[in-house]
């Protein structure tokens, strides 16, 4: 199991704006050089002309391979003009000099993804959230292989100022790390997380070495999300147990896309954890809270109520993370981080959503999303 559309798009937009502050910081670099070093003084205006627009469409997923191939372009031109002078780099400070030119890169195999994944702009009309899509299973192997590229050139080949032992101190664990990532695959998402600690750590305790927007896209790229199931924050097993479910606001927009976001990403969510949906004015909802005379209609929110298989019921932001939990992947871990916050704060930025959520997008015609057979059968009346 790999990329869901949701996760892959949070990674686009991250790219975006990763290859706009390189084409950014490298175009003005190269205009305070050119006052000293002969080089194309309004090179830095045009490349941001072209970046900026390239980097808005791919963050939005609006024709974003093609903004794609544009911007990595911008990133590669931006990557050489960086020191006031055109300056083609030798093959080992491609990977350790240039760390754009590995973001450029990055930009290149996104070009070469599916189109249209959920949370797209071009994805927006689409009946079925899942779409199909999915990131194909080579990149994961050219992640990996780049990975090892990228770290053997960090600690053999860097033409830094760190001592060979701080070097070894530093990516020698990355390293081996990588290497069985590449070459085991069962292996990899212990590899992945041993890589990721390691080199937070790394960060921390030998500063940041440049280019590191680029190393982690990179290592996110060669992650598979999937690895990583959903699993509940809260519910209790039971010798009774009953559909766990998402009660929504028919009537409000926002909620319908979020019931939406919900079903395409369940890629790594276990049959057993999967949600059964419900307005919040509907008849099942009405049975569902007459099981419990502690609660009463008026103290829960308008939003959403989430009901689990022990029949206890979570709403704001315990019934978010809770579902974030359930679809496993990248959101298990925003969860895990959100569920060791406040609950107060998390409740306050929960509610101020919640009080403009309706006018965030228009007022639904009907009380359940429009969705194909198999999804639309989760839905009770």
């Amino acid at each position: 199991m790999g990329w869901t559309g949701g996760q892959y798009s949070l990674y686009r937009a991250a790219l975006a704006l990763a290859a706009l502050c390189a084409v950014g910081a490298a175009a003005a670099a190269s205009g305070i050089a050119s006052t000293v070093v002969t080089s194309p003084p309004r090179a830095g205006p045009i490349l941001i002309a072209v970046a900026l627009p390239a980097a808005l469409a791919l963050a939005l997923g609006f024709r974003d391979r093609l903004a794609a191939c544009l911007l990595a372009q911008a990133v590669a031109a931006a990557e050489l003009i960086a020191g006031g002078a055109i300056a083609i780099p030798s093959w080992t400070s491609l990977l350790t000099e240039r760390p754009g030119l590995v973001l450029a890169l990055l930009l290149v195999l996104h070009a070469c993804t599916p189109r249209a994944p959920f949370g797209a702009f071009d994805a927006r009309e689409r009946v079925d959230p899942r779409g199909g899509w999915q990131r194909p299973g080579w990149m994961t192997e050219i992640g990996w292989a780049l990975l090892v590229m990228v770290t053997a050139a960090a600690l053999f080949v860097a033409d830094d100022s760190r001592t060979p032992i701080v070097r070894l101190a530093r990516h020698a664990p990355e390293l081996a790390a990588a290497l069985v990532g590449l070459l085991a695959r069962s292996a990899r998402p212990a590899a992945w997380s041993v890589l990721v600690l390691w080199h937070l750590a790394s960060v921390f305790a030998f500063g940041a070495a440049g280019g590191e927007a680029s190393r982690l896209l990179l290592i996110v790229f060669a992650a598979e999300p999937g690895w990583w199931c959903g699993r509940s924050l809260h519910a209790r097993s039971t010798s009774d147990p009953i559909p766990a479910r998402l009660f929504y606001d028919g009537d409000c927009g926002f909620c319908h896309r979020s019931v939406r976001f919900v079903l395409s990403e369940e890629l790594a969510t276990p049959t057993a954890l999967r949600l059964r949906f419900a307005p919040l004015g509907s008849v099942t909802f009405a049975e569902r809270l007459a099981k419990h005379s502690e609660l009463d209609r008026a103290s829960l929110p308008d939003s959403i109520v989430l009901e689990l298989e022990d029949g206890s019921i979570l709403t704001r932001s315990a019934a978010a993370l809770e579902i974030a939990s359930r679809l496993g992947g990248f959101w298990r871990f925003v969860a895990l981080v959100g569920n060791r916050l406040p609950s107060g704060l998390l409740d306050a930025g929960y509610d101020a959503i919640a009080r403009v959520r309706k006018k965030l997008f228009s007022q639904p015609k009907d009380a359940c999303p429009i969705l194909p057979p198999d999804l639309r059968a989760r839905f009770d009346a």
